[in-house]
């Protein structure tokens, strides 16, 4: 019988590679008041990226996909949704927003969860804000069509019950101030996937509940970075974490570092990509035409202006054309194609 008491992680042991990861985040987490004071514009250019990627990439992980134009669309509140994936995207987008807006007002309890996952389905006609009814499992199909079962979660009649004990536990240990935040955080997620509470959303409600502990506890680059799109770029290995530390969940011998350390990485990799995008700016250390020759300099396969935008979004359409026109110019890249689509390939 899982025991959910968080008791024992006061005297868990970290490996070296956890500590040396909170360690690197810490680092990061404490040049955030910098970045608002110095470059604010770039912070809200950088938020309203990252709120589209991270809804994009959320659902795209499990396999909700729609077009560049409609998914703009529906960001934008511009139209209705027109489908079951428009609508699960819309979702997303008010979850994600409230807890942007509200991190600190939001306890996590049984109730939130529940309410956060009914707000994740009101624009699908099917009923969200209940627990599952039915036992799950989670699965993976393989190529040749054969199917393996990778865990089976916590029956449906126990659900309330554990959900509520989890709860319990995390906040005991917040208030205590005893585990550190970035561990607590890891494993409330993972206990939560691994009770899989929900009939359907359960991997979207885990994303989200980690951008609300983090931003709880201070750590915003979520804000800024999605993190969802650095999942979905390294889906594989989320996956086999989480499959590592789910092995012996049920009799309380489970490895966490598998996920624990997957989602450090995760978060360090965003404060990384953070400071390239706004640390370097405010140092004075490159001016824009520099970041760009960055960008091309760094880039392997063919790219695009879009690509650009995306990694500088605080430069202009007039700076990254000038600078694409000097290095085709100096021979370094070289046009594929012509109007928007147009790719950049280096010589």
């Amino acid at each position: 019988m899982r025991n959910y008491n968080y008791q024992y992680l006061t005297n868990l042991a970290l490996p070296m590679e956890t500590v040396r990861l909170i360690g690197r985040i810490n680092e990061y987490k404490g040049k955030q008041d910098l970045y608002k004071q110095q470059a604010p514009q770039i912070l809200n250019t950088l938020r309203d990226v990252a709120v589209i990627q991270s809804t994009k990439a959320s659902n795209a992980i499990e396999g909700i996909v729609v077009t560049e134009s409609r998914l703009h669309t529906i960001m934008s509140k511009t139209s209705d949704p027109a489908d079951r994936s428009e609508a699960e995207i819309a979702g997303y987008r008010d979850v994600l927003n409230l807890i942007h807006a509200s991190a600190q007002d939001i306890p996590i309890n049984p109730n939130i969860l529940l309410q956060l996952h009914k707000e994740l389905y009101k624009f699908v006609p099917v009923e969200g804000g209940r627990w599952k009814n039915v036992n799950n499992e989670i699965s993976e199909t393989f190529p040749d069509g054969t199917r393996r079962t990778r865990f089976v979660p916590v029956p449906a009649f126990e659900t309330p019950a554990a959900v509520q004990a989890l709860c319990d536990s995390m906040r005991e240990r917040r208030q205590n101030e005893d585990v550190d935040p970035l561990i607590l955080t890891g494993m409330f997620v993972l206990d939560f996937l691994s009770i899989h509470p929900f009939n359907d959303g359960n991997g979207r409600m885990a994303r989200l509940v980690t951008l609300l502990m983090l931003y709880q506890h201070g750590f915003e680059v979520g804000r800024y970075i999605s993190l969802e799109k650095i999942v979905e770029e390294r889906k594989e290995d989320y996956y086999e974490s989480l499959r590592l530390s789910s092995i012996h969940w049920h009799e309380n011998r489970q490895d966490p570092f598998p996920w624990i350390n997957y989602l450090l990485s995760v978060i360090l990799a965003a404060y990384k990509e953070l400071e390239e995008r706004v640390g370097l700016v405010t140092s004075g250390s490159q001016n824009k035409t520099v970041r760009i020759r960055r960008f091309v300099e760094g880039r392997i396969v063919p790219f695009t202006k879009s690509d650009i935008r995306q990694a500088c979004p605080d430069i202009s359409e007039a700076t990254i054309n000038r600078v694409l026109r000097e290095l085709r110019d100096e021979g370094i890249i070289a046009p594929s194609g012509l109007g928007r689509s147009a790719k950049w390939i280096k010589q």
